[in-house]
Order: structure tokens, then sequence, then C-alpha cells
């Protein structure tokens, strides 16, 4: 977190100048889950620069409109990184609330996101998560949204099966820009995940034809985005005959698949 002193007028009429001081973050990681929501407010237009700007720095609504145009310019210029999409590992927004039909929320309610780094997320889990990411980038549905969310936040000690997504049309109750803002997070987990195995995915900002054309199944939120077929360019038919890999960890399989990558193109 990074300190800004700002220097307003209380009264406009009055040449008597206050000083405030406010912590802002520097980089995703320091962001919290209502400042996320917040940018998801911003990007989707559901929020002026006065209630962005009041929400990410923590001040009042009255001080931040003593403000002129250019000087909410260069504010929001300290948080300029939230217009990249950077590698980041961990979701933010941690827990979800879902109601009952009657807008109550009983014991067992919350929903879980997954620990950092996909920590305990099998390779089943993945892929209807990444798949119905993927469809909602194309489609914009609502729906596909619901069931990325639905398949990415289990409740506490949960195993993930098919069924769980149909808990979607629990999420949708939730608020659009709480989901959006989880949409988000994933967009840079997935940058992360081009880091960390950079044969499987790629950089949003790195993609080229060439490389698209070559391997179309791999492109990050490509309409192709078939997993089951990736694992078996990769690895061959007989591993997918096994059901027991739907439950394995993502990033053993991930780890797996990057061997046989290297493996293949030595060959």
């Amino acid at each position: 977190m990074k300190e800004l002193t700002l220097r307003y007028r209380p009264f406009l009429l009055i040449r008597f100048y206050r000083t405030i001081s406010v912590n802002y973050p520097e980089s995703w990681a320091e962001i919290n889950a209502s400042q996320l929501v917040a940018i998801a407010c911003l990007y989707n237009q559901a929020l002026t620069d006065v209630q962005f700007i009041s929400k990410m720095f923590a001040l009042p609504k009255k001080i931040v409109r003593r403000f002129a145009p250019f000087e909410l310019f260069k504010i929001m210029q300290c948080i300029e990184f939230i217009a990249d999409r950077k590698p980041f590992h961990e979701f933010i927004i941690k827990e979800l609330p879902i109601s009952s039909v009657f807008g109550l929320h009983a014991s067992g309610s919350l929903l879980f996101a997954p620990l950092p780094k996909l920590k305990g997320v099998t390779f089943g889990q993945f892929i209807f998560a990444d798949t119905y990411f993927a469809d909602y980038q194309r489609t914009q549905k609502q729906e596909d949204l619901h069931k990325f969310i639905a398949a990415l936040y289990l409740k506490k000690g949960e195993i993930f099966r098919e069924s769980v997504i149909e808990r979607h049309s629990l999420i949708n109750r939730i608020d659009r820009h709480t989901l959006e803002a989880i949409y988000i997070n994933y967009n840079l987990l997935r940058e992360w995940l081009a880091l960390a195995y950079p044969l499987i995915f790629q950089h949003h900002d790195s993609r080229d034809k060439a490389h698209s054309e070559s391997h179309p199944e791999l492109v990050s939120g490509s309409v192709q985005n078939t997993w089951i077929k990736v694992f078996q360019n990769i690895v061959g038919d007989d591993i997918l005959h096994d059901d027991q890999w739907a439950d394995k960890p993502i990033n053993t399989i991930f780890q797996f698949m990057t061997r046989k990558y290297k493996e293949n193109a030595r060959k």
C-alpha cells in the first residue's frame, strides 16, 4: 500500500484548505473484495468517477466532489494498474453467500473460492469452470457466468461433482457486479497459469496468429477450449479411460501435460 496526501477546499467559497492522507493499493495483491467489485462496476460503467474514487481510496464522496476533473484524473492515475491484466494467483473474493428460495441464509450456505494457485481444484472441476468461463467470454450470457461461478465456488469440504453446477439457479441471486468481479479475477489467474505452464497456456498480450492456428485448442478463452481434447492430444487416449483422472489435482495434471508435451516435442 502507498500513502497519498490530498489537499482540498472544504468550502468552495472560502480559500481555506485541509489535507487528508489515505492509503491506496499498488497492485492486484493489495485489492480487497469491495474494491474488486468497484472495479467491476467501473468496467461496466455502473459507477461515476467520484463514486469509484470514494470506494477505492476510502474517501467520503463529499470530499471527492471538491476535486477538479484534472485532479480526479491524477488520483485515478495512482491505480492505473487496474487497466492491465497482470498475473495473479488467488481469488480476492473468498466466499459467497447463497440464499434459499425464501431469501434466508441457512447453515452451510456459504460457497468458498479455490485456494491460491488452484490448490485442491481437480481436473474435472477445472474443465467445467474453464469451459463456462470461455462460453461467457463468447456469449456474454448470464447463465454461462452463473455456471462458471457454480463450478468454481464450493461449500466447505465439498468434493466437486457435475451436479453442483445445478446450483447456478442460486448464484443468479448474487449481485451481478460481484460475479463480474470474480470473472475479472479469473482472467488474472489465467495470466498466472500462462506463467506457470507456458506450454499449455498463453499470455493475453502475446498470442500470435501462427501459434493460434497451430494450437487452437490451447488458446486462453478460445471457443475451442475443449480440455478433454487438449489432454488427449498431448497424452493419448488410454489415460482418459480412467475416470480417476477427473479427481486428480489440476496442478498435477498440468505438470504431467507439460512433461508429456516436452517428450512429444523431442520425438
